[in-house]
């Protein structure tokens, strides 16, 4: 069963682990991403902190935005359709893959695979997209501080790193929610599963490994993605009703073990499943290949 920390007036929080619970939570109506500031303090805070950081002209980024939002619906799949390599679009350019299969290889610097990385994903959304050392050390800074609330946030809102990090961002995906996401939170799972890559190209075993192998040991999910209950709630996941505004949290690198093929890194059948499914596998087995010449 899931893990509720409940202190009256301060916190309400649901950690959730377990693949059968993941999927009840996802699938049922009554939690949803509407991030409205209501339950006890810290919860109040959390989605303070979501809708302060994680918008673009007051509009949430696409993987924090509710079930109902009609925009959400079809702009989702326009991308499942249109995102490389869907109408024979090549994924990156053969430059492209070349520098991050030399990552692999173990002789091509992190910092230029990321840059790459960053690149390949802005440009599936906008051909004009530039990534640069700045646009990749803005991207690190706001995918840290999405991790959760550390000591080095202050430092970073004191300072306006933290705003001039997310206003470059914003500029470079063009005002664009979804190129937004992509190039500050998405591409950091790109470029941890070339990472992995980096180890199992090394392995003893690489050269038999086949494709499905591959994906499953080098995609993982997110940590956790937050939820928020809108109305009173029984479930099994729970001893007692949850209360609306109580935050879940799916804890989906703990859980995917126990899940079924990839389904936790892009939550595939689900309303809110990634649209970019086939252009990472596309864009990680092609690195994968090339790294073997």
């Amino acid at each position: 069963m899931a893990r509720r920390i409940r202190v009256p007036g301060l916190v309400d929080l649901v950690l959730v682990t377990e693949p059968e619970e993941l999927r009840a939570l996802t699938d049922d109506p009554k939690v949803d991403r509407n991030f409205a500031r209501r339950g006890p303090l810290i919860n109040r805070l959390i989605t303070r902190r979501i809708r302060r950081w994680f918008h673009i002209n007051d509009q949430l980024l696409p993987s924090l935005v509710p079930r109902s939002d009609a925009v959400r619906a079809v702009r989702q799949q326009e991308l499942f359709n249109s995102l490389p390599p869907a109408g024979g679009r090549p994924v990156a350019s053969d430059e492209q893959i070349e520098r991050l299969a030399s990552f692999v290889r173990g002789t091509g610097a992190r910092d230029d695979a990321a840059i790459t990385v960053q690149e390949i994903v802005g440009r599936a959304f906008s051909a004009e997209y530039t990534a640069d050392h700045k646009s990749w050390r803005a991207s690190e800074l706001i995918d840290r501080f999405r991790e959760g609330f550390s000591l080095r946030e202050i430092l970073w809102r004191l300072t306006g790193r933290l705003r001039r990090a997310r206003r470059l961002l914003i500029e470079r995906a063009q005002q664009d929610r979804w190129a937004m996401h992509g190039t500050a939170i998405g591409m950091h799972g790109i470029l941890q599963a070339l990472e992995r890559m980096r180890d199992l190209r090394a392995a003893p075993d690489a050269a038999s490994l086949g494709d499905d192998a591959v994906l499953a040991r080098c995609l993982t999910p997110p940590r956790q993605v937050p939820r928020t209950v809108d109305a009173m709630l029984a479930t099994p996941v729970a001893a007692k009703h949850l209360r609306p505004g109580t935050l879940v949290m799916l804890r989906l690198r703990e859980a995917a073990p126990r899940a079924p093929g990839n389904e936790t890194v892009f939550m595939r059948g689900h309303w809110n499943a990634c649209p970019a499914q086939a252009f990472v596998t596309e864009l990680v087995l092609a690195v994968w290949r090339r790294s073997s010449r």
